[in-house]
């Protein structure tokens, strides 16, 4: 099969990583050769400093030096250190100086030896030999020197003064600490190597201690004398001038010696990692004919064990284990010719918000609670049930048997109550909202793919309710449906001729009777007909169109607002209704405000609507309150739509800086003659009261309900008494005639408000 091949290309080409493998190890085997090989040479080039320094340590002149030491340093070298090496080498050459010369002997060697990587080359027993050679023996020649060249100068002095006298205590000092470092490291160390030439090195160590105890012995006496002495003649330096050369000559046996076995551990070295350039080959060439005998030998079971893994995840979720749409789809056109009598049921859940959720606490989080989700349907399950997962938060139960609707109800009912438990999520608390839409056949009728658009028809029914809500399917949904399609059609229509304008209720003062304040409200002018938002808001919701609604109606608002600035008695606030989704955004809330001042209007003209719903939704709630702080900070007038019918007209009036209240129809309709009613409205009124927040009723329709609520400290008040919503040219004209102070020039007043779509003619009232 063609997966078979696929497969096995594929296991082919993760041998690759075995190839690279076996051949960086070559390389890096192959390199350490070569690191090794340096490290030889550059050990070669200390070995020749050897008799160079005995001559001058000893007779303090250098009668020639080798050409080929300086030609090999140089290649040693490269271009990057040749000058700085040569330039030691001349120095320690032609310096006339023992001690310093001497000295730019030892940088040279400790150069070397760190350019040839010798600690890092040799095995971790000779690891100390470096140094040893490096600093000790040189510190030992180089100080002995001293203290030697300053007694030949003294013995010579006539006259010896203090100063010159302390200079041999100084020199031995220095002296003493080298030679005792030097002779405790070898006897330390020296004496636990196993090396071939590990003996001799050995004997050669207790050579040099043995002739480093005797200059130290012809050194106190020298010392002792040169305390004392007056003169050179007083001086006895004899024993040390004796035991000097000796002493050389030990320590440079054992760093020849030393070198030797530093020598000989490098090329052990160099054959084991020789060897293993042998053992890289045999093994990486067994690794890859291996791994390819068992690629070909497991392609087909591995091809097999493939292909049912790719059907099984072409049927089910990854996430959750369900079944998938696929998988339904394929159950839903498999199933038999149904049973007589027999009622099959659908349910579809949707949980609401859901990314929300994941934004908030992450997406595992989510995912978690889609397992949650789906463990829960598994636990309600029947035996012959199916359950899938049919989209990203989208559940469907598939029941082939229902004896009663009202019971396949109740399930809907009892998962969205169990999904709608309050639940700690990460440490905070929330709960999972969703919606349920329900389908049952009639008996004996065959179930097909079109039940599963028509229980979406139920589930899109069932949001419209609002949160936690289910709906059964009925004809009527699909017919609704088409018709919110072809009104979507002409709604789109419509926005783009201008059709859709902005009338408005007035509000008045409930005492004065003067027009305060007005609610923008969408009609679509269609051919000359007024439709109101219960014949298109559905479809515009379910098309997209809302928002573009909300803003031809907000655009038209604001125009209106500039037409009436500065012509009426007190300031009018004209109220738009705000979404939810315009709060949730701050930017959104920035763009509106940068809308209201670039007309040149101050934002405590627009009343901004705000319902109480919007914040119920504890996910969402937090970034809502923060942009209503926000805009009432930039100086928009606030306002708290239906309260009293929402779960948090407290907390919203505690959390929020909230200027008026709207109190809903609900709470005035029938006040007047409603005892009971009357209980609850005035206590709304007494809350909002006590807060120092205004009060304006909605909904007002007799004398009798006006006068209750102006005797119960309503202040402003909405509704049919006063006036149906009106087109912005019935509004100017109102407002103007109330709210004039005098009478100025008809020329003065007119009102010509400018916007999308076609412009209504100016309007031209006077107060009578």
């Amino acid at each position: 099969m063609r997966i078979r091949g696929w497969l096995t290309g594929l296991i082919v080409f993760l041998l690759a990583p075995c190839l690279l493998f076996a051949s960086l190890w070559f390389y890096n085997k192959f390199e350490d050769v070569n690191a090794i090989d340096r490290s030889l040479s550059g050990l070669n080039l200390i070995q020749a400093l050897t008799p160079l320094v005995e001559e001058k340590a000893v007779s303090g002149e250098l009668s020639a030096l080798p050409v080929p030491l300086r030609r090999d340093l140089i290649s040693f070298g490269g271009p990057a250190q040749t000058e700085s090496l040569t330039r030691m080498l001349d120095i320690f050459t032609n310096e006339p100086d023992v001690k310093t010369s001497l000295g730019y002997a030892q940088q040279l060697s400790t150069a070397v030896s760190h350019l040839a990587k010798l600690d890092m080359a040799v095995s971790y027993e000779s690891s100390t030999l470096p140094d040893l050679v490096n600093s000790l023996l040189f510190s030992v020649i180089i100080e002995s020197s001293k203290i030697t060249d300053s007694a030949r100068k003294l013995v010579k002095r006539s006259k010896i003064n203090i100063w010159e006298k302390m200079l041999i205590p100084v020199q031995g000092g220095r002296f003493k600490a080298s030679a005792d470092g030097a002779a405790l490291k070898t006897e330390q160390y020296l004496d636990a190597l196993t090396g071939t030439h590990a003996a001799e090195l050995q004997r050669v160590a207790q050579a040099f201690r043995k002739a480093n105890f005797v200059f130290q012995s012809q050194g106190s006496k020298l010392l002792s004398s040169t305390i004392t002495a007056t003169g050179g003649s007083d001086i006895d330096a004899d024993g040390v001038f004796e035991a000097h050369p000796d002493l050389v000559r030990a320590t440079l046996m054992l760093w020849t010696a030393s070198l030797d076995y530093l020598n000989e551990d490098l090329l052990l070295q160099r054959s084991a990692t020789q060897w293993d350039v042998v053992l890289a080959g045999i093994f990486g060439g067994l690794v890859i004919i291996v791994a390819f005998a068992i690629a070909v030998l497991l392609s087909r079971s591995l091809a097999a064990r493939t292909l049912r893994e790719f059907e099984n995840l072409g049927f089910h979720d990854p996430l959750t284990g369900l079944p998938n749409r696929r998988a339904l789809l394929n159950t839903i056109r498999s199933r038999i010719e149904p049973v007589p009598d027999m009622t099959t049921g659908l349910l579809v859940l949707d949980l609401r918000q859901f990314k929300k959720i994941n934004d908030r606490f992450g997406d595992s989080a989510g995912d978690s609670i889609l397992r949650e989700v789906s463990q829960l349907l598994i636990q309600y399950a029947e035996p012959d049930d199916l359950i899938s997962r049919t989209g990203g938060t989208e559940f469907t139960l598939l029941r082939p048997n229902i004896e009663h609707t009202e019971d396949f109800e109740l399930l809907a009912a009892n998962i969205i109550r169990d999904l709608g438990k309050e639940r700690n999520l990460q440490g905070q608390k929330t709960s999972i909202e969703c919606n349920a839409g329900l389908l049952v056949s009639q008996p004996g009728e065959r179930i097909t793919d079109q039940f599963l658009t028509d229980v979406a028809l139920a589930l899109r029914s069932a949001k419209q309710k609002g949160p936690r809500n289910y709906d059964l399917f009925k004809s009527e949904m699909r017919t609704a449906f088409e018709e919110n399609g072809e009104t979507a059609k002409e709604l789109q229509k419509a926005l783009n001729d201008g059709d859709i304008v902005a009338w408005y209720q007035p509000q008045v003062d409930i005492h004065t009777g003067e027009v305060v304040g007005a609610e923008a409200l969408a009609r679509w002018i269609d051919n000359g007909t007024v439709r109101y938002p219960g014949s298109f808001l559905p479809a515009a919701v379910e098309a997209g169109y809302l928002e573009a609604i909300d803003a031809t109606v907000r655009e038209r608002a604001l125009q209106l607002a500039v037409a009436l600035r500065g012509k009426t008695r007190q300031p009018i606030h004209l109220g738009l209704n705000v979404t939810a989704s315009l709060l949730a955004s701050a930017k959104a809330v920035d763009a509106l405000h940068f809308q209201v001042r670039s007309l040149g209007l101050e934002p405590s003209s627009v009343s901004l609507e705000i319902l109480e719903a919007v914040m119920i939704d504890e996910i969402t709630a937090d970034p809502i309150k923060d942009n209503i702080a926000r805009l009432s900070e930039l100086g928009f007038f606030i306002e708290l739509d239906d309260f009293g019918t929402g779960h948090s007209s407290i907390s919203s009036l505690r959390d929020l800086k909230v200027d008026r209240v709207k109190i809903d129809r609900s709470f005035v309709s029938g006040v007047d003659t409603d005892p009971g009613l009357q209980k609850f409205t005035s206590a709304l009124i007494n809350l909002a009261k006590s807060l120092d927040i205004s009060v304006l009723a909605e909904g007002v329709e007799t004398e009798g309900e006006r006068d209750w609520l102006k005797r119960n400290g309503c202040d402003v008040i909405q509704g049919f008494l006063i006036s149906r919503a009106v087109p912005q040219e019935a509004l100017a004209a109102l407002i103007l005639k109330q709210n004039f102070l005098l009478s100025p020039p008809a020329d003065d007043l007119v009102l010509t408000v400018r916007g999308e779509g076609p412009q209504p003619r100016p309007v031209r009232t006077s107060v009578s």
